[in-house]
């Protein structure tokens, strides 16, 4: 788990989970096990962290968890300050909630 004691390096590939993520393809299917080939969003995926565009490595069903959670492998900016960042995720024109945050060390 992310928080002050265990903060990620910059850099390094961070996992964040959620849900939301609309139309898939393919299309998933309600109350199932995410299971391949894994449902991906149809729309475009952007994460900021600290404000700076995060590379997003993977987006998509998480597997063996159930459908409609997304999965995000996204990679922290380089240059990016320590200590508690702000996450920002966009699927389409969609954006996550206030209030997401990463420690960075």
């Amino acid at each position: 788990m992310n928080n002050a004691n265990n903060a990620a390096e910059q850099g390094s590939v961070v996992v964040l989970y959620g849900t939301g993520e609309g139309r898939t393809t393919p299309p998933s299917t309600d109350g199932a096990l995410a299971t391949t080939p894994l449902p991906r969003p149809e729309l475009p995926v952007n994460v900021s962290i600290g404000g700076q565009r995060a590379d997003v490595l993977y987006a998509g069903a998480a597997p063996g968890l159930i459908s409609g959670v997304i999965q995000l492998n996204v990679r922290v900016p380089i240059a990016i300050a320590q200590g508690d960042q702000p996450v920002v995720v966009r699927i389409g024109d969609r954006a996550s909630q206030t209030g997401l945050t990463v420690a960075v060390r």
